[in-house]
């Protein structure tokens, strides 16, 4: 067994690290103040002692303010554990809005980080790209190659498509759930970027549309 294995998480829903930067994902503890949160899950999160008031209440409801550069939502929580230093909490009530943003910011990292590079023998007859990258959740990335430059990609998640074409950038929401709102051309592009930088395969394709998504998120 390698040390990762050894380590691996054993929750219902897996946890990763959110990155500290302010362009990914602000938290607020309502009433206490601002943290940084060191991971999150559907079923809770562990984030530092708020830097306005300290939790200190093991059971007491409290309200987590989550922020992003695009959207924000709420979401209610209570402490199953607290120290001088760190809370976890476990999520009592997650809106919708909340939903995409662990979504965007946590699942899709999982999903890219679960991204596998497939290999040509299983690709069918008629298919004319250079690379098939496929994932968690219904999400595929295709790239076509030619003369050492990206002529085309497509890639598709459950909700979305992006699709690069003519070195332009055309989007496409896909059937949604009922009551989940569609995702503008921001959110989807956001969504994408934050799948495939988890990828690391050295691949030209594969570096040439993480720049294209990139560029296309710091518009």
């Amino acid at each position: 067994m390698s040390k990762n294995e050894s380590v691996k998480d054993r929750r219902k829903y897996q946890r990763v690290l959110v990155e500290p930067s302010s362009k990914t994902l602000v938290v607020e503890v309502v009433d206490h103040g601002s943290t940084l949160v060191f991971d999150m899950s559907y079923e809770g999160a562990a984030f530092a002692q708020p830097g306005k008031k300290k939790i200190t209440d093991v059971d007491k409801e409290i309200t987590l303010h989550l922020k992003t550069e695009i959207d924000e939502a709420k979401i209610k929580a209570t402490p199953v554990r607290v120290s001088e230093e760190v809370v976890a909490v476990t999520f009592r009530e997650i809106s919708v809005p909340a939903r995409v943003i662990i979504d965007r910011v946590v699942t899709d990292r999982i999903i890219g980080l679960n991204m596998t590079l497939i290999d040509p023998k299983h690709y069918a007859g008629k298919t004319d790209f250079s690379y098939w990258f496929h994932g968690p959740k219904e999400t595929n990335l295709y790239l076509w190659f030619d003369d050492n430059q990206l002529s085309r990609a497509q890639m598709e998640t459950a909700e979305a498509m992006l699709v690069f074409e003519d070195n332009e950038v055309f989007f496409e929401n896909k059937a949604l759930q009922e009551g989940i709102k569609a995702m503008n051309n921001q959110q989807i592009a956001s969504k994408i970027h934050a799948i495939v930088q988890q990828v690391e395969v050295d691949l030209p394709a594969l570096s040439s549309f993480k720049k294209i998504v990139q560029d296309y998120v710091s518009l």
